[in-house]
């Protein structure tokens, strides 16, 4: 038996062109030497190997296995796997607070300009400007009526210090201060339309 592990990528890539073999010309090199192992190990008829802890079986209406082939049965077994489906929206809103606006989603951490209450404290957040779920969206003009976003103050601190200095060329001005803008951090808990 031929062994293909000393044999280099150029090699391998003329040995399966000579058996008629298709395959993926930027395959990597163990890709190729199992792709040559189970051409010659099983001619014809259906050749199964294990790739990855994945089954591959050859197609019935053609003789060989491309790496195309294996790749698409990689994709479908991890399909299979899961079983649900995950959906790539979950639900979110526009909130307004402070001046700014925030895109909030029910768990989310964020930070907003200072808000009165302890931490620990609850607060209703009724400047709702839109609703995302999934597919349905809900914007409103300027703010959805009966829509609330409630959340609780994680933290009530002051942010990194931010510098600013001044200065006047030639006339001795020069003037050093300094600013730490008041936050409130919020655990988003619900979003209720």
């Amino acid at each position: 038996m031929i062994d293909y592990e000393k044999m280099t990528v150029k090699e391998l890539v003329e040995e399966l062109t000579g058996l008629g073999v298709s395959f993926n010309k930027k395959a990597r090199k163990a890709e190729l030497i199992e792709l040559l192992q189970t051409e010659t190990e099983g001619k014809g008829g259906k050749t199964a190997e294990k790739l990855d802890t994945v089954e591959v079986e050859a197609k019935p209406d053609a003789e060989e296995t491309t790496v195309q082939d294996v790749a698409e049965t990689k994709k479908s077994a991890k399909k299979k796997k899961t079983g649900k489906v995950v959906a790539a929206d979950s639900g979110y809103a526009i909130i307004r607070t402070g001046g700014k606006q925030y895109q909030v989603s029910a768990g989310s951490l964020v930070r907003v300009e200072k808000i009165a209450g302890k931490v620990g404290d609850t607060v209703e957040l009724k400047d709702v400007l839109a609703v995302f779920e999934g597919d349905t969206a809900r914007i409103g003009q300027p703010t959805i009526e009966g829509a609330v976003v409630t959340a609780r103050i994680v933290e009530q601190d002051k942010a990194k210090k931010v510098l600013v200095f001044k200065k006047k060329r030639r006339k001795g001005y020069r003037v050093k201060k300094g600013h730490r803008q008041m936050f409130t951090a919020l655990e988003i808990s619900e979003i209720t339309v």
